[in-house]
């Protein structure tokens, strides 16, 4: 199974990334992809308190990232979801989810969607849903698809501080995030630094998910 659930986001990162070179198709001459992953991982905003991270995130994609989710204007590289994000009452921020979630807790409805602007691009991330349940912020999302070793972490970061926010507003704790990813995918320039990160994290043999992650 593409199930993928760790106690840390670093560690499902790493393990993303090596699920995805392992047992990842050809993705024409670009690099390899694995259809239909799912990933689960403890919602987090602090990234230098995860070891993986800590070591081997890049902290400017990790803050370019910040910017296309929370920034008001585009990042370095043009891209902005500020426009894009709609809520149940058609806002741009939380504040509509956070509206329905005070009337109605156990509602399904609320619901983040994040739309192209009909220029034929799609941002990577199309839908956030939050739920309370158990006492906690359940954060679900799907992506169309994720850069496993550039850009996964980075945008699990932002979809974690969503959680956290949502949390911290309604004064209940953030609990997991879990991700459908359709097509997680890696890139031939970036082999070699994947494999150099692999070994220098010890991450040998097939990815065995753990269950640690509530």
């Amino acid at each position: 199974m593409n199930h993928l659930k760790f106690a840390t986001l670093g560690e499902t990162w790493v393990r993303l990334v090596q699920k995805t070179l392992e047992t990842g198709t050809p993705l024409g001459d670009e690099g390899l992809e694995l259809l239909g992953v799912q990933v689960s991982f403890p919602a987090t905003v602090d990234h230098t308190a995860d070891p993986l991270l800590a070591r081997f995130g890049n902290p400017r994609m990790i803050d370019q990232m910040d910017k296309v989710f929370f920034g008001d204007g585009p990042n370095a590289l043009g891209h902005s979801y500020a426009s894009l994000k709609r809520g149940p009452g058609n806002r741009h921020d939380l504040e509509d989810v956070l509206s329905l979630l005070r009337a109605e807790p156990d509602t399904k409805r609320a619901v983040v969607t994040l739309c192209g602007s009909g220029n034929g691009k799609v941002p990577c991330i199309n839908v956030i849903q939050f739920l309370i349940r158990d006492g906690a912020v359940r954060t679900f999302y799907f992506a169309r698809g994720q850069d496993a070793f550039q850009k996964f972490y980075a945008d699990a970061l932002c979809v974690g501080k969503m959680g956290q926010q949502i949390g911290a507003a309604l004064g209940i704790p953030a609990g997991s995030v879990t991700g459908f990813i359709g097509s997680s995918h890696i890139y031939h320039h970036d082999l070699e630094a994947i494999r150099a990160m692999l070994n220098k994290a010890g991450i040998q043999g097939t990815a065995v998910p753990t269950e640690a992650c509530a």
